[in-house]
């Protein structure tokens, strides 16, 4: 019994800082980008995050909390819990539970699923899929779908978040990463920078678009996070010219954000 509360309350941690994510193509927090990332953990922990996004007609907070397993057996896997809620009241609580495999050297994939409840009792059921390879011994390439919605209460919408993202790795172990991402209208492209292996700094700098409106937007991204032995703490904020989307769940409902993570591994 003790052994599976620990386990819950990592995985709990998990699941938090997605919309602000610089760090997203790494380390824990990656399977918040694509599930099959979290095949490359080396220990079992927990995480946590809490962010919010503000704008000038309202706020959103997000907290998780979930635990995160390695390879054994060739899988790995991550379980979250995670509460969205609104200055209005509203909110949606969420459970998810990833795994990744890979079948070659050179490929992992990556499927999941969550149950999410709103504060009217409607639930939604949705997949989160991913497959991560190396084009280049110095190239990766991760392409994910999150949140596709298998069944929902709310209605009969069957989006979801799509990404492509290519990543170099320089000698120094900075990163270079291209993200191009459509969510719900609006569509990301992303350039991203990172320093350092274990101590990390970042900056992003995003063009973001709504597909139906034809209205632009910039968005600047910051954050660092570092590590000490098995315990890793991080921030991120980010700024945006205007909001490009009428979702006030959609991260890009608002025009700025800040967000804290831990992670502690064993």
């Amino acid at each position: 019994m003790k052994k599976f509360l620990v386990f819950f309350l990592v995985l709990t941690g998990l699941a938090i800082a997605t919309q602000l994510e610089i760090f997203s193509s790494s380390g824990e927090w990656a399977y918040l980008e694509n599930p099959a990332r979290v095949f490359f953990l080396t220990k079992q922990g927990i995480m946590g995050a809490y962010h919010v996004l503000s704008s000038e007609s309202g706020s959103l907070g997000t907290f998780q909390i979930g635990l995160f397993q390695p390879p054994s057996s060739n899988i790995a896997g991550v379980l979250f819990l995670k509460r969205t809620t609104l200055e209005n009241a509203q909110y949606v609580t969420t459970a998810e539970y990833d795994i990744a495999l890979s079948p070659q050297e050179s490929i992992t994939i990556g499927v999941g699923t969550s149950f999410s409840m709103d504060q009217d009792s409607k639930k939604e059921l949705n997949l989160h899929a991913g497959v991560f390879g190396y084009l280049t011994e110095n190239v990766e390439y991760s392409v994910g779908v999150r949140n596709f919605t298998l069944w929902s209460e709310k209605g009969s919408y069957m989006g979801g978040i799509y990404s492509l993202k290519l990543l170099y790795d320089t000698p120094r172990k900075n990163r270079f990463s291209y993200t191009l991402k459509f969510d719900q209208r609006v569509l990301e492209n992303k350039i991203d920078f990172s320093i350092g292996n274990i101590q990390k700094a970042g900056f992003g700098i995003s063009m973001l678009t709504n597909t139906d409106s034809g209205e632009n937007a910039l968005k600047i991204s910051l954050g660092f996070y570092a590590t000490v032995n098995n315990v890793s703490i991080g921030f991120n904020t980010f700024i945006a010219s205007s909001s490009v989307s009428s979702d006030s769940l959609s991260e890009y409902y608002y025009t700025k954000g800040v967000g804290l993570r831990f992670a502690v591994r064993w």
